[in-house]
């Protein structure tokens, strides 16, 4: 009797664990199936996070491209716009004294030596324009600088044939809405220019004399 229930525990034990043991499987499995779910997940989350910050990315840089594509559209209608405006002061001179008119100067460095580039534009105002022609003289006012400070310097007038080496002069012109006379010139070392005189000269009338600031550069 006493050797069956030793027998009958022995199997009973064996039995509780390999119940244990089949538990403790089942649960391992389980958890690591949990484990793999959740990595899945990780993954799948991180994925995503990748995704959200490249779509943030896309947006930011187009939302700059958009600025200065904006930006440069609408520097491009302002002088659109400022030439729309002068088209018309040609084609409507309304207020405008009719004939020969000197609207701008311009003038940039081209290197350091004291070489410039100008241009001028003439323009002509008139209900019934015909071709008109003439020449145009360019002088620049200044000052040559002083060896003294305290010296009085006397103001200087250079034509532009002391600073270019042009073969014709002065230059030339004949259009009927308008026209550019444009040049290089060298100012002498030591001179300061401070403005230039544009003098106009329309045949048969009386020459134009307009005055402009020298640009600060």
């Amino acid at each position: 009797m006493t050797c069956v229930i030793s027998v009958l525990c022995l199997v009973l034990g064996y039995a509780l664990g390999q119940d244990e043991s089949l538990s403790s499987r089942v649960s391992n499995t389980l958890l690591n199936q949990d484990v793999a779910g959740l990595q899945q997940e990780l993954a799948d989350l991180e994925s995503k996070l990748i995704d959200a910050e490249l779509n943030a990315r896309v947006q930011r840089e187009a939302s700059s491209e958009l600025r200065v594509d904006l930006a440069d559209m609408r520097k491009e209608a302002s002088l659109l716009q400022e030439e729309l405006t002068f088209y018309k002061s040609l084609m409507a001179p309304g207020s405008l004294t009719e004939g020969l008119h000197v609207t701008e100067f311009d003038v940039q460095p081209i290197d350091d030596d004291g070489q410039y580039t100008f241009e001028l534009l003439l323009t002509q105002v008139a209900l019934r324009r015909s071709y008109i022609n003439g020449d145009v003289r360019l002088d620049v006012i200044g000052r040559f600088a002083a060896e003294e400070a305290d010296k009085e310097i006397d103001e200087a007038v250079l034509s532009l044939t002391e600073m270019s080496d042009l073969t014709t002069y002065p230059l030339k012109f004949r259009f009927r809405f308008f026209q550019d006379v444009a040049g290089i010139l060298t100012l002498p070392e030591g001179f300061e220019p401070d403005r230039v005189l544009v003098t106009a000269s329309q045949k048969g009338k009386d020459p134009l004399q307009v005055t402009f600031p020298w640009p600060a550069l």
